[in-house]
């Protein structure tokens, strides 16, 4: 049974893979830590399919402490049995995070931005470690989660309104061009993630429908990326102007965080 249940998550079936661990877990069958470690990433992934965070979390501690308990995460290479679970963690902290977004502008817009940017990275941490069972499938599904992630979160950026104060059309114009710039680095994280699980994808000879998510993210990333580099090239301000603007902005920020008063 526990086999089975290896074998649903792996083919993605994370209900029958969740109904199969919790039979065994509710069972009196003696298991070993690995054992246990793949029925609760079942569980939580099977959970998290139905939108029950709050139970799926449970599951992922529960995890979490045997492996803590049993020290089986140690530096590098860990069973594949770990890789669930940790793809589970990361599916929570995923979504929580792209469940902040920027429009409309947050008052605490900053503060907002930097819990958006703290989940994201907790959520990466996760995927990097189902990556760490070098298991060709849940790399793939991983990798492609992470260039998701920065993805999504331009796509949100982009979003942002110029704030009341960008009253005439330079004032919006520099807003937009310090916004472009600033976060175009977050399109090229996208980028490089997406090109190294195809990377990792074609030595190892993965041929999964993530593979086939990640080809298509890596189309439009790229295309994203020249449309940030023509947006930017139309606007009427050379590079060190916009780069002015982005400092001011900066500066504004922090100022505001301090609770100086703006000049």
């Amino acid at each position: 049974l526990v086999r089975a249940s290896r074998l649903r998550a792996h083919l993605e079936d994370w209900q029958r893979a969740g109904d199969i661990a919790g039979r065994v877990l509710a069972s009196s069958v003696d298991l070993g830590p690995f054992e246990r470690v793949v029925l609760y990433g079942a569980s939580a992934l099977a959970r998290l399919e139905h939108d029950d965070e709050h139970a799926a979390e449970s599951f992922i501690e529960k995890g979490r402490e045997v492996i803590d308990a049993n020290q089986l995460d140690a530096a590098g290479r860990v069973s594949r049995d770990l890789a669930g679970l940790y793809f589970a963690l990361g599916e929570l902290r995923r979504r929580r995070a792209e469940r902040i977004v920027f429009n409309p502008t947050p008052p605490d817009f900053a503060n907002v931005l930097e819990q958006r940017c703290q989940l994201l990275l907790d959520a990466e941490s996760a995927y990097s470690d189902a990556m760490r069972a070098y298991d060709a499938h849940w790399s793939a599904m991983a990798g492609f989660r992470v260039a998701e992630l920065y993805e999504h979160l331009h796509e949100d950026l982009m979003r942002v309104v110029p704030p009341e104060s960008a009253d005439t059309l330079e004032k919006r114009q520099l807003f937009e061009g310090a916004m472009r710039l600033r976060y175009a680095i977050l399109l090229e994280k996208a980028l490089h993630m997406v090109e190294h699980t195809l990377s990792m994808s074609a030595r190892t000879g993965e041929r999964s429908p993530w593979v086939e998510r990640a080809e298509l993210a890596k189309a439009n990333i790229a295309a994203a990326v020249k449309r940030e580099d023509a947006a930017l090239a139309a606007l009427p301000y050379s590079r060190a102007t916009i780069e002015q603007a982005l400092l001011d902005l900066q500066q504004k920020h922090q100022a505001d965080s301090a609770g100086r008063p703006r000049h």
